[in-house]
């Protein structure tokens, strides 16, 4: 340092020196503070932003954590008009060291294909995936979302955007009829097999079958199966389509011819195939006979609806009176000393004291006042009394036998009366002179 580079030091102000200072320190430590910043979480990367009708645009999303990743990564994959995006194969595990830091990157390889032309516009999606606290440690889950890109699509030169573009080197298309087109009748079923295969696109995106048919033909379309197969690098799409034509009109009905057309990128030529029209001479169904119908006779119907309601009617309106006639006859079929002499017999049977006094009772609150009964019959309900109301009941009413009381109500009962009966009597004395 020279004496006048020494002085002029000397004579700069402090707070001069002191912005010098620290803006040389800020140049060292910047480029420190950068490398350790933590990288996005996720990142999208479109490598080649520009692609042609139809043709296959690849782009990749790059997914960070600083762990290990848990399950799978999952898309919202936004709806673009005319444009089909696709997920392509599984997704590559990498790391990346930034500073002293390593995380661990998912690269997830997309496809896009689409049909119109100029400024597509990818807008921002979410991403959803879960990581470990490295290795061992619990999983976190995370919801992040990608930035929106645009690219650029390009239109062949006389495009026509009413014809679905496919841009391949070539597609290989070929049908099958079952059965093949010719003669046919009214009502018969033809199944139509389209199979197209192109390399660098996605089954998915290939063109559908028409279904624009002529009067007298009903088309019916199945959902496609399609299949993508993926190896080295290269990319082989296959579609198959079944349509079914079913005749419902007769005489000469033709399908229209179906073009494929492509568009080759690498010399910028286009190509086409044409399945060709396919004409069926259908026969018309023979018409049935209709069977005469004769008038149905109505007479029988009408006869037993006015007996119905005849009868209706009658019951209706005299609805007291058959009631009344019912419990009358019930009566006179289950008079109530019939029903009480049944539950003395079946009192008597089970020895049971109580149930033949109140069955007994029953029966003869059926009787005339006058009623006589004979020395058998009123010795057997006197010594059912004894039993339930003297004074050895409390000792002996279990052990009360029903047979006497059975044999002497069943011969007073079927016998006319004799000479020996004497007039009933009340209930024996509840303490009698022993």
């Amino acid at each position: 340092m020279t004496l006048h580079s020494q002085h002029a030091f000397r004579a700069a102000p402090l707070h001069v020196l002191l912005i010098t200072l620290a803006w040389a320190l800020a140049l060292e430590v910047a480029p420190a503070i950068a490398a350790d910043e933590p990288p996005k979480p996720v990142t999208i990367e479109v490598p080649t932003p520009k692609a042609w009708v139809g043709q296959r645009l690849p782009f990749y999303v790059k997914v960070r954590a600083p762990g290990s990743f848990v399950g799978a990564t999952s898309f919202s994959l936004p709806q673009i008009p005319r444009t089909v995006i696709l997920q392509v194969g599984t997704p590559v595990v990498s790391s990346e060291d930034v500073g002293d830091d390593s995380w661990f990157v998912q690269t997830h390889e997309f496809a896009l294909y689409s049909q119109t032309s100029g400024t597509v516009k990818i807008p921002a999606f979410e991403v959803r995936y879960a990581n470990r606290d490295g290795f061992t440690g619990p999983a976190t889950d995370h919801k992040q979302r990608t930035s929106d890109v645009t690219v650029e699509i390009q239109q062949p030169p006389d495009y026509d955007p009413n014809v679905f573009l496919v841009t391949a080197d070539k597609i290989n298309v070929q049908e099958t009829w079952d059965p093949p087109p010719g003669e046919a009748k009214q009502g018969d079923v033809i199944h139509r097999t389209i199979t197209q295969k192109a390399d660098q696109v996605s089954g998915m995106v290939l063109a559908p079958p028409p279904t624009n048919v002529p009067d007298g033909i009903q088309v019916y379309v199945k959902s496609p199966q399609v299949t993508d197969k993926t190896e080295r690098g290269e990319f082989l799409g296959e579609r198959i389509d079944t349509v079914t034509y079913q005749f419902k009109g007769s005489g000469t009905l033709t399908l229209p011819a179906i073009r494929y057309v492509w568009w080759n990128p690498d010399d910028e030529s286009s190509g086409s195939h044409t399945l060709p029209e396919a004409t069926f001479d259908v026969a018309a169904a023979p018409q049935p006979q209709l069977a005469t119908v004769e008038d149905p006779n109505w007479q029988p119907l009408a006869w037993t609806i006015s007996t119905f309601s005849v009868l209706a009617f009658l019951v209706a309106t005299q609805f007291n009176r058959i009631a009344s006639w019912l419990r009358s006859l019930k009566l006179r079929l289950n008079p109530p000393d019939r029903v009480a002499a049944r539950k003395l017999v079946r009192a008597c049977h089970a020895n049971d004291a109580r149930a033949a006094e109140t069955a007994w009772n029953q029966w003869l609150n059926t009787q005339p006042e006058n009623v006589r009964l004979s020395t058998d019959l009123r010795s057997s309900v006197l010594d059912l009394h004894r039993r339930l109301y003297g004074q050895t009941s409390a000792t002996t009413s279990s052990a009360w036998d029903g047979k006497a009381l059975n044999e002497a109500f069943k011969q007073h009962v079927h016998l006319p009366p004799s000479d020996d009966v004497i007039a009933d009597e009340s209930l024996p004395p509840l303490n009698p002179i022993t």
